[in-house]
């Protein structure tokens, strides 16, 4: 027992000193804002590493069975019997000439085709129905997104950890490093982080209103945010800063982890919109108030579209207050895909800053399925990833245009997100995570065909009160 006691206290005296410094060097870069580089050379490294356990791979199983990580800006390497599959697959299933969505702004009978009635008419229902139970464009983006080559993380889709003696090595190096050396370190700087960004808010709301209360917000929120950051080893790139989100207008951007915010924060200062919560939740958010201008909504307030969108107006309006960040999808997306925005956020007026944020899925995956998934074991899942590696893109702002609808001024922004991130940009709502599609989604597909019919049918007693 004596040995054992004596072992423990060395090894705390010869690793304790260089874990502190190590993690004083870290708080103090993160918060002057600065870096020594090593997150990109630690990034780096993880890429040759991958790229040589992949090459082992190759030799392993042959290049059919396994084809290159795609890069972070979506290009990829793909061998020909996957470029095959994929025209296969474009022959059965092509999208372009879907025609059944129903016209919902406009109720003319001018684009529909007019005949006499055939049983084949509702071949076309059949077909997408068919289309959709083949390749469901859907649920699959609500889980996580697979990858062509392992990335050493037995929570992926390959595991090839003992199927060669030096990928074993680097499996075994690697789980060392993640969960006895960077786990540690991560934790300590999540707590401190924590810490930081309730204490200090609270601490900045005693300063009287003005110009030097919200500089002091400013830093103290990027500072914390910051080092925040360095807690999931983040390394982010921002591309376009000229377009960075200024005080008159909405920041929206495409939602895949609540990270997204960690990610935006560090760049800049928003105000943010959420439902009013107790318990820590609570205390942080009456803390980040105290700082800072934030719009809080109470369970009842939240279905209140008018009342949403008027306290929305109000802050935009505001000069002095920090522009609003909002993820119009309302879930988490996999990181492949954009899906329908809310129209509430592009019905308040002002500048749309829009930002496309892309993740680097071969060092960890930064999807939150919130339906599967808690906070604690996903935050346990970041702490425990490789690093957190993204590009985020701030794009012109947008403003709406004369005669356009709020939907369409929606769309537009959502596809001009998903061009820039390299994304699929779906019409579908995120809200068929949790629940199964809507009545009136249902109704207006009948409409359409009883409507269909019903032009059909009248054209057809034209037709006969002509021949009489």
């Amino acid at each position: 027992m004596a040995v054992g006691d004596a072992l423990a206290t060395i090894g705390l005296t010869l690793l304790l000193p260089p874990f502190l410094l190590v993690l004083a060097v870290v708080l103090v870069l993160a918060s002057a804002g600065k870096s020594l580089g090593l997150r990109q050379k630690y990034v780096q490294f993880l890429l040759k590493v991958f790229e040589d356990g992949n090459r082992i791979l190759v030799k392993k199983f042959g290049r059919q069975r396994l084809a290159q990580s795609s890069s972070s800006h979506g290009n990829s390497s793909q061998d020909s019997d996957d470029e095959e599959e994929e025209v296969h697959t474009e022959k059965v299933i092509c999208r372009d000439k879907l025609i059944l969505r129903p016209l919902l702004d406009k109720d003319n009978n001018e684009r529909l085709d007019t005949h006499d009635f055939e049983l084949g008419d509702c071949l076309d229902y059949i077909r997408t129905g068919m289309e959709a139970i083949v390749d469901d464009e859907v649920t699959k983006r609500f889980s996580a997104e697979e990858l062509t080559s392992w990335n050493f993380l037995t929570r992926t889709n390959c595991r090839y950890e003992f199927i060669s003696t030096r990928l074993t090595i680097f499996w075994v190096v690697g789980f060392i490093l993640r969960y006895f050396v960077l786990l540690p370190l991560r934790m300590m700087i999540l707590v401190i982080g924590i810490a930081l960004i309730v204490i200090l808010p609270f601490l900045v709301g005693f300063l009287p209103e003005g110009k030097l209360k919200r500089k002091a917000s400013n830093r103290v929120f990027i500072t914390c945010f910051r080092i925040l950051c360095r807690g999931v080893s983040g390394v982010i790139t921002y591309h376009n800063v000229h377009n960075r989100p200024q005080t008159d207008g909405i920041c929206v951007a495409n939602h895949t982890t609540p990270i997204d915010i960690l990610v935006l924060a560090c760049d800049g200062c928003y105000s943010y919109v959420g439902q009013r919560h107790g318990g820590f939740l609570g205390i942080f958010q009456r803390a980040l108030s105290r700082a800072s201008a934030h719009i809080w909504f109470e369970r009842g307030e939240v279905k209140d579209r008018f009342a949403v969108a008027k306290r929305l107006r109000e802050h935009v309006e505001d000069p002095d207050k920090l522009p609003i960040l909002i993820f119009p999808e309302g879930t988490c997306i996999n990181n492949t895909s954009v899906m329908q925005f809310k129209k509430g956020t592009f019905e308040v007026g002002g500048i749309i800053y829009p930002v496309a944020i892309k993740y680097d899925p071969r060092f960890g995956d930064a999807f939150w399925n919130s339906s599967k998934e808690s906070m604690i074991s996903y935050i346990y899942m970041m702490m425990t990833s490789w690093a957190i590696v993204c590009d985020v893109w701030y794009l012109p702002p947008m403003t709406m245009r004369k005669n356009e609808t709020s939907i369409e001024f929606a769309n537009r922004v959502k596809a001009e997100i998903a061009r820039q991130g390299g994304l699929v940009d779906l019409v579908w709502d995120g809200g068929l995570k949790r629940s199964a599609p809507k009545k009136e989604w249902k109704e207006q597909y009948q409409q359409e065909f009883s409507r269909r019919l019903k032009v059909q049918n009248v054209d057809t007693e034209k037709k006969e009160e002509k021949t009489e």
